[in-house]
């Protein structure tokens, strides 16, 4: 009888401890959820203006005249086409952002839903394991004690398993995007030593893949910000701008699209991307040593408890 409610006991301690993350990972995404719609509608305005430029110039105007006389119609068009093209890049972007966001908002809410009453279930258990114990009441006190925080170190270490699988998730596409990249770079190269239409038709190929790949990054790298939502979490990566995993897509479509045929911008890209996969590696250092620190303590809790029943 009372193993096994000091197994319940455990296992409640990890379910609140997970219902208190759930708590914590949605008023995060409760609150990225309306930075992101109002980053949408202010990307889609973005949008319109680069695309009413873009046609404004291609229709026979006063501004577009006086462009053809200075002979710099051609050069002012391809610039404004180069900037509606990123523009568009990141209103899709944020919008796929913006979708999976709500989809997990509604995910993890039906998740917390299922825990709506293990609070109320661990006093239940807790009373009932006094009961049994009413002769030792200070004992019951401190097997349920002992039992509740090998729970919650049971709950945490589940925690950052997750994370660190995000975490993990992420630097696998950094790794598809820094491919891609090197690649277009590779052919960039040699279309500058007169590599003709192929090479700059591959470097484009490769540019296309990173662009899909860097959507998708962005996604997961939402969902990571997400898992580090813990306080105490954050608490041990302040000197690590996760808040900036929100906005990578801008940046890099900004850096890599605003003039796709040159060189350097996907150089600015390649370093761009690898300060991320530093930071996100950084993350993924300091998860792994709190995890580490939780499975000591957990380790030691279950000793300390194998020794009070020895002795009870």
């Amino acid at each position: 009888m009372i193993e096994t409610l000091r197994a319940e006991l455990a296992e409640l301690s990890a379910k609140i401890e997970r219902r208190k993350k759930l708590d914590v990972m949605l008023q995060s995404l409760n609150r990225e959820e309306q930075e992101l719609a109002q980053h949408a509608q202010q990307l889609n305005a973005a949008l319109s203006k680069e695309d009413a430029d873009v046609s404004r110039l291609e229709k026979t105007t006063a501004t577009s005249i006086l462009y053809a006389m200075l002979g710099k119609k051609e050069a002012r068009l391809d610039k404004e086409r180069q900037e509606a093209f990123s523009a568009r890049l990141k209103y899709g972007a944020a919008n796929r952002q913006l979708d999976d966001c709500r989809a997990r908002i509604g995910q993890l809410s039906a998740e917390r839903n299922a825990f709506s009453d293990c609070f109320k279930q661990y006093d239940l258990v807790f009373e009932a394991l006094k009961e049994t114990l009413r002769e030792d009441p200070d004992y019951a006190e401190r097997l349920s004690s002992l039992e509740r925080r090998r729970g919650e170190a049971a709950g945490q270490l589940k925690e950052l398993d997750e994370a660190i699988s995000a975490g993990r998730a992420v630097l696998n596409q950094i790794g598809c995007i820094e491919e891609n990249l090197d690649s277009a770079e590779s052919w960039g190269t040699w279309d500058l030593f007169g590599g003709g239409l192929f090479a700059d038709m591959e470097k484009h190929s490769h540019l296309d893949d990173a662009q899909a790949d860097a959507e998708h990054l962005q996604v997961l790298l939402s969902r990571f910000h997400t898992e580090l939502a813990d306080v105490r979490v954050s608490a041990s990566l302040e000197s690590i701008n996760i808040d900036g995993f929100l906005r990578f897509a801008d940046y890099f479509f900004d850096g890599l699209f605003a003039d796709w045929s040159v060189l350097s911008r996907i150089r600015d890209s390649q370093e761009s991307v690898q300060q991320l996969r530093q930071q996100v590696s950084g993350a993924l250092s300091r998860l792994s040593a709190m995890k580490d620190a939780r499975v000591s303590e957990k380790s030691a809790l279950e000793k300390e408890l194998a020794a009070l029943v020895t002795k009870a």
